[in-house]
């Protein structure tokens, strides 16, 4: 419970910062920084969907994102 925990912690916080990043990058145009998250339960499975529109995760690193301290933000940035 506690790693999930973390996951979706890391997941929302993640999506914050990309905002917050694109939002600094683009100053002025217009863009209005958005961030979702959707649950969906299926029988005794339960889909959890957090969205935004960052900056983006690269597909570098999107097969770390489940990984428990994983982070997109540099050192120092929390």
């Amino acid at each position: 419970a506690q790693d999930l925990g973390r996951v979706l912690l890391n997941l929302i916080n993640n999506a914050f910062y990309a905002v917050h990043q694109k939002k600094n990058e683009q100053p002025g145009n217009g863009y209005e920084p958005a961030v979702s998250v959707s649950t969906k339960k299926s029988g005794e499975m339960v889909e959890i969907r957090v969205s935004d529109n960052g900056t983006g995760i690269p597909e570098s690193v999107a097969s770390k994102i489940f990984q428990p301290f994983f982070t997109t933000k540099p050192s120092g940035q929390g």
